[in-house]
């Protein structure tokens, strides 16, 4: 007899407190998300989330929530099904004390995964440092208690407990290759003697739960179990959790005693083999335990599937094996498994699964409508959940007359082995791919799976001019694709043509989205509803051929012999047409988005420098010093932070010093103020008014149109600030002159000495200075 010690819950210590900015919901890469991990044994789990503002949260156990703008995943054949699911909303009076707390009874063991954002909003598009933007953030804590010193029961083993405390935990070890299991109770009795000969129950409440400690406070009535003293009971599970433990609370007002058994059916993990489908016509070992003791059963023989009505009640039933005190003679059967071999390629998310042989690795696998077959693979945590689960079969069919027909009925299920109701569909809760003759393909698509064993059930049934007939053995075929990738469609194109793939690595956090663009949603960018077509393409146009408007500015500036200036206004076309191009759609780059946008950013800032040093009308041997210093400097302040107002502020306000200098000083020499030039003064119109534009004007709704206008504004500003080819001639010649006969110029104007010049040296005239 095993006396039971208290279980002792104690505290753990909260995981970091965990905080990290909100942003506005645009796509996948925008969520903010934490990772937290609950050890074994927890009965209650509890977040606390504080925010500074209202914002949508969700929880979500092994994997990563699926979230999209409009909560929808626009894919026809994904899994619908997503456990522990929690969703929850922040609410806040911008006070750091409002706390949005979540308990969760009975937490599954593991990882846990907290992702938040901000509902989306039209955020003005601007330079950082433009203007003051606000920043929101969010706060996560977990708590949570554990039990400690739970009694282990092991199985196949009648065993005397004892309670110590009202309410006691056992746990039972459920290893790999069970089928089934029987946990039975009896012969329950008070240990107190003032407890004896009372009419009350032995145990007041039973609770049997797999991998999550079971909580009396948390079950409806009707899933308790009440024991008596001369009474007993058995929970069946014909579809455990492998590779776990099973977790019995015992609620009990006195101190007792009782007796205990589990008992086990083994199904055994096989090795594919080439001939494996004929293999399981032979005798399969299978063994299997009573309750009693006294009960034996025969080693299975080939279980007759096959009949030519092929009832429902006539169909294998996992629960025909447990019929307590009821010696048996039927077959008991055992479906054969086999565990996929783990083919993991270089890229992320690229995992591929294959029976394996001993000596091979194959996709095909051979059905027979005797048995089922059963196939399992492992999705690891952390590693493959990042991605989307691909589960592609085929029907292979050969020498089929045209008078039959085959029907492959498919089961899925994560974590515990799927039944089949009846051999056309399966149970609740388990995805289901159905193949015939008129659909030979199917899939089924996961995004982020859940970590664990997933277990498929494949069965085939034969029908010939309607009815049931047997199937020839290695006469259907199907091959079983299964992989993980990074989106959700082919390599070639993971979001369709309307969205890249982008992968997010955030800590040891790593998973892929499609970033979706020209107005389109949903999980694989197909969802349509928030955007027409036409106008998106007509604005994308729009924004790519609106660079067009720089052509003139480049012929204005080669006539008036600016080549510098012109090849810098050509470049900044090409690359700004090149650029928007690719950060539309992500289809159209020609080479990394990165460096598209850097040549974008630098070449349109060199352009204003450029237009600035030209408007100074500098001597041309300075000219080429002051550009080389542009570049420096632009290039820089561009690489450090393009995004940053201080990369643009610096070189323009250079470059407005240099022509202002250069103009006071024109004017200070010839002590006159010259008016600008009306074609100055509406070039400067035009750049002030782009620039509005761009600061104050454009959001996100509106960039391709307003942005589209900036190009076309700022180009034409450029016609009218370049100098004009007459002037900057003489202004060359002058300067020309300065610098060939400074000196002499400068001692004539410091004495005042009368000049002349010679004007017709025949005639000997002489004009006076």
């Amino acid at each position: 007899m095993i006396n039971s010690s208290f279980a002792v819950s104690h505290c753990i210590i909260p995981q970091a407190n965990q905080e990290d900015l909100l942003r506005s919901f645009k796509s996948y890469s925008d969520v903010t998300m934490f990772h937290f991990t609950v050890p074994k044994e927890v009965p209650r789990a509890t977040w606390q989330f504080a925010a500074f503002m209202d914002d949508p949260t969700y929880l979500k156990f092994g994997s990563y929530p699926v979230i999209t703008a409009n909560n929808e995943i626009s894919v026809s054949t994904k899994s619908t099904k997503y456990d522990y699911d929690i969703v929850i909303t922040t609410t806040t009076s911008y006070q750091p004390k409002n706390v949005t707390v979540v308990p969760v009874y009975e937490p599954q063991p593991g990882d846990w995964f907290v992702a938040a954002y901000m509902s989306y909003w039209d955020e003005k598009v601007q330079q950082q440092g433009l203007g003051h933007k606000c920043q929101y953030s969010i706060g996560a804590i977990a708590l949570w208690s554990q039990i400690d010193n739970i009694i282990n029961i092991p199985i196949n083993y009648q065993t005397r407990l004892r309670t110590s405390a009202t309410t006691t935990y056992y746990k039972i070890y459920i290893p790999s290759g069970l089928l089934s299991f029987r946990l039975s109770v009896w012969n329950c009795n008070f240990t107190l003697h003032n407890f004896r000969g009372i009419n009350k129950p032995c145990i007041e409440a039973m609770y049997l739960k797999g991998r999550v400690l079971p909580t009396s406070n948390h079950f409806h009535s009707t899933e308790s179990k009440i024991l008596t003293t001369n009474t007993s009971y058995s929970f069946i599970e014909s579809s455990p959790y492998e590779d776990s433990y099973y977790y019995l609370l015992i609620v009990s007002s006195s101190i007792i005693e009782f007796n205990i058994k589990v008992d086990t059916t083994e199904c055994p993990i096989g090795l594919t083999e080439k001939s494996f489908t004929r293999e399981y016509t032979d005798i399969i070992p299978l063994s299997f335990n009573s309750v009693t003791g006294t009960s034996t059963y025969k080693e299975l023989i080939k279980h007759k599937w096959y009949n030519e009505e092929i009832s429902g009640s006539k169909f294998y039933n996992r629960d025909e094996f447990y019929r307590k005190n009821e010696k048996r003679d039927t077959d008991n059967q055992c479906i054969p498994r086999h565990r996929l071999v783990r083919v993991k390629h270089a890229e992320t998310f690229s995992t591929v699964y294959l029976l394996q042989g001993k000596e091979w690795l194959s996709s095909r696998l051979v059905l027979t409508d005797s048995v089922p077959t059963m196939t399992q693979f492992d999705i690891l945590p952390l590693i493959d959940i990042g991605g989307t689960l691909d589960i592609n079969v085929h029907l292979d069919i050969k020498k089929l007359s045209s008078t039959r027909s085959v029907l492959v009925t498919i089961c899925i299920q994560r974590d515990r082995i799927p039944t089949l109701e009846d051999r056309h569909s399966c149970q609740n809760g388990t995805s289901t791919i159905n193949l015939s003759l008129s659909k030979r393909n199917a899939s089924l698509l996961v995004a982020y799976p859940q970590p664990g064993t997933w277990y498929i059930i494949i069965l085939a049934t034969c029908y010939n001019y309607g009815k049931p007939v047997r199937c020839q053995i290695e006469e259907i075929s199907i091959l079983m694709n299964i992989r993980t990738k990074k989106c959700m469609f082919s390599d070639q194109s993971p979001c369709g043509d309307h969205g890249i793939c982008q992968e997010i690595q955030k800590n040891i956090l790593h998973y892929a989205t499609c970033n979706c663009f020209k107005g389109y949603t949903g999980w694989d960018c197909t969802d349509i509803s928030n955007t027409i077509p036409a106008i998106s393409l007509m604005s994308t146009i729009l924004l790519i051929t609106s660079n067009v408007f720089f052509i003139p500015a480049v012929y204005v500036a080669v006539k008036r012999k600016l080549y510098a200036e012109g090849l810098v206004y050509l470049v900044t076309m090409l690359f700004s047409s090149l650029y928007h191009a690719c950060d539309e759609n992500g289809r159209f780059c020609i080479t990394k988005y990165e460096i598209l946008q850097y040549m974008d950013f630098f070449s349109s800032i060199l352009a204003f420098w450029m237009t600035l040093i030209a408007m100074a009308e500098l001597p041309n041997t300075i000219v080429p010093l002051c550009h080389m210093t542009g570049v420096f400097v632009i290039s820089f302040g561009v690489q450090i932070n393009r995004m940053c107002l201080i990369s643009i502020l610096i070189p323009l306000s250079l470059g407005i010093i240099i022509p202002v200098f250069r103009h006071t000083y024109r004017t200070f020499q010839s002590r006159k103020c010259k008016k600008p030039s009306r074609k100055i003064l509406l070039g400067l119109l035009f750049a002030i008014t782009g620039l509005l534009l761009y600061s104050f004007i454009e959001t996100e709704k509106n960039y391709q149109y307003v942005h589209s206008v900036w190009h076309i504004i700022m180009a034409i500003s450029l016609i009218f600030l370049l100098p004009s080819e007459k002037l900057k001639q003489t202004t060359s010649s002058i300067n020309a002159l300065f610098d060939d006969d400074s000196e002499s110029w400068s001692c004539k104007e410091f004495y005042r000495i009368p000049t002349f010049t010679i004007i017709d040296q025949e005639n000997g005239t002489i004009a006076s200075n």
